[in-house]
């Protein structure tokens, strides 16, 4: 199942490098999103079940029909208890030059909305 979604994701990664294009070529552009957090952590690969495994978890945008992993400390300001769901208001920084082995966007912590 993890890896169907890791599929999905680099599935939609040129669609999303050219969306970022539009806004800028070497600008990077922010929107503000709803993100809701899964109670249970996981083992967070760096790259598909290869180097040493970090806590991770699942979040899903609001306009996602999916659950995206992610590390724990991915969120910036946002500190992680195991055992409740989170939503959260984020702001979404896309990078206009993302780093090669990482991800194409950043998350960092508006407030947290609920803890259930």
């Amino acid at each position: 199942m993890i890896r169907f979604k890791i599929l999905l994701m680099i599935a939609f990664l040129p669609a999303l490098l050219m969306t970022g294009c539009e806004k800028g070529e070497n600008e990077d552009w922010t929107e503000e999103v709803m993100l809701t957090v899964a109670s249970e952590k996981f083992d967070f690969y760096p790259f598909e079940n290869i180097g040493i495994p970090g806590g991770g978890v699942y979040v899903k945008e609001d306009k996602a029909n999916y659950w995206t992993p992610l590390p724990l400390e991915f969120i910036e300001g946002f500190t992680y208890e195991e055992g409740y769901e989170y939503r959260l208001r984020v702001q979404k920084i896309h990078l206009a030059n993302p780093p090669a082995d990482g991800f194409i966007f950043e998350y960092k912590l508006i407030a947290i909305v609920s803890k259930a």
